[in-house]
């Protein structure tokens, strides 16, 4: 071999690329190896392909895991579709540790492909359905790219074909993130409640926990969060209960944190920030002590979230802060563009609404390139309120009318509440005449909310309905709506809010 090597170098075919760890060759041209291997009959290619593959598995048996991807490239060349299989799955696990999400896709896809050119049976279906569950982990961070619906209905399809209620239940939840995420929240609540109530039957923590975890999701998109209030207690005893606070149960980040997270913004939502804070802050310490990325970045993104409910700007952002930072080193769209909103809202908030803009834009532009159409409403929201504080108005209404339509077209309750609050105040800073259409919007607005029973965004709709007759004259009304919203600040802590109100007292 090592005079054919030092031949083919003397011709100029080959050189030496590296001599440690151990002596390497490459073509010097691209070229001259695309002629030599084509020149090889395809039955000699797949041997060949086989023979390394086996000799890498006998000569690296301690480190198999750093030739992944190399076995699995000559098991598929040699058309051993099952061990081809096995290598990348096993290169997919390998590049989701590592955040390398397009590549894990890359990989799995690649599997898939292989297990298509076996025979069907029971068994190819069985492995069929276990890696397309794989699959939904860098499709759902990936903001759910191409074919992921096609994948995941037949995911479906082969899980009712084997009977298999379990997997049922994952892929009906994992299918209600997908429409959440592109903006369907009617039929992502309808299967994360039928996966949820598929999960509680069966009583198993394994199955229970990532599937209300996803109903979670689907609550947070409907503004439910009395339902969120009701059923994360529950589970997260059942956790602590039984030890598995540290367990991923094959979600992209830690279950317990997030469950955490989640009641303590829900909770927030409902105006009980005392308790909201605690379980905030009881995720956000787990996550950090687990060292997950992922886990710390979904928690710092609900925290800043609830921060902004009371008002609490400096707080907020140095979450969104955190959440970005963390976002970014893994490469996680979901939470940078919402990170960015936040951040956006808040230096708004605290003066710098000029910044505030580029920040929101900058969310808007990452969420929009991942193709995820939920809380779209909220960019457009903020981008009015922030040009609001400029005064600019034209461009504040022109950006809260898109928030109300995005808001309708996505079904987004809590959404279409809020949007009809800010464009009802805007309208009738811009157009004293449309004073009307502008109570008419606030008070739908304020429905809504009351209906949700989101209290801290009811109370801000008096503190705008109050500002809007305290402008047409009408002090009655205004002093009327305005102790209405400091009552409700003052019961709820909301300082900011209260201040706020405070002043407009002040002006009558």
């Amino acid at each position: 071999l090592k005079s054919h090597l030092i031949n083919l170098q003397g011709l100029e075919f080959i050189y030496e690329k590296r001599l440690f760890p151990e002596l390497e060759y490459i073509f010097k041209h691209i070229l001259t190896q695309e002629v030599a291997y084509n020149s090889l009959l395809t039955r000699r290619r797949k041997e060949i392909h086989e023979n390394i593959g086996k000799a890498i598995e006998e000569i690296y048996t301690d480190q198999l895991e750093d030739f992944y991807e190399m076995l699995a490239y000559h098991f598929l060349k040699s058309e051993n579709f099952e061990k081809a299989v096995q290598y990348l799955k096993l290169s997919g696990l390998k590049a989701v540790e590592k955040h390398s999400l397009v590549e894990a896709l890359s990989h799995y896809k690649e599997a898939k492909y292989a297990l298509d050119q076996v025979p069907v049976s029971k068994e190819s279906k069985k492995e069929k359905l276990e890696l397309i569950l794989l699959m939904t982990i860098p499709l759902r961070l990936l903001g759910f790219p191409e074919d992921s619906l096609e994948i995941l209905k037949e995911g479906e399809s082969i899980s009712n074909e084997l009977g298999d209620i379990r997997s049922i239940a994952i892929l009906e939840s994992r299918m209600a993130i997908y429409y959440n995420y592109k903006g369907n929240h009617t039929d992502g609540l309808l299967y994360a409640e039928r996966a949820f109530e598929k999960a509680s039957k069966v009583q198993d923590i394994d199955l229970i926990a990532p599937v209300g975890l996803n109903l979670c999701n689907s609550y947070l998109s409907s503004g439910d969060f009395y339902k969120m209030r009701d059923m994360i207690p529950g589970i997260i005893k059942l956790l602590e209960k039984e030890k598995r606070e540290p367990d991923f149960f094959n979600m992209p980040m830690n279950v317990y944190s997030a469950f955490c997270a989640y009641l303590g913004f829900g909770m927030g939502g409902l105006g009980n920030f005392k308790q909201g804070a605690a379980f905030c802050e009881k995720g956000l310490h787990y996550a950090l002590q687990l060292g997950d990325s992922r886990s710390i970045a979904y928690v710092e993104l609900w925290y800043g979230f609830f921060s902004q409910a009371t008002g609490e700007w400096e707080i907020a952002a140095e979450h969104w802060k955190n959440c970005i930072k963390y976002s970014e080193e893994i490469s996680w769209v979901f939470a940078l563009g919402l990170a960015w909103l936040g951040l956006g809202t808040a230096v708004t908030h605290l003066g710098d609404p000029q910044t505030g803009i580029e920040y929101i834009q900058e969310g808007l532009k990452i969420q929009s390139s991942a193709g995820v159409k939920s809380n779209l409403f909220w960019y457009y929201c903020e981008l009015g309120n922030a040009h609001f504080a400029l005064g600019d108005l034209k461009s504040a209404l022109d950006c809260v009318t898109k928030a109300l339509q995005l808001a309708l077209e996505n079904n987004e309750k809590q959404g279409e509440g809020i949007s009809r609050i800010s464009l009802g105040r805007i309208l009738a800073k811009s157009d004293p005449s449309q004073s009307d259409k502008a109570e008419e919007s606030i008070l739908k607005g304020i429905n809504f909310m009351e209906e949700l029973r989101i209290k801290p965004y009811s109370s801000q709709g008096y503190l705008c309905l109050g500002e809007l007759y305290a402008d047409i004259g009408q002090k009655e009304k205004a002093q009327e709506n305005l102790k209405k919203a400091e009552g409700m600040f003052k019961e709820m802590g909301m300082d900011y809010w209260l201040a706020k109100t405070r002043e407009m007292f002040n002006r009558l």
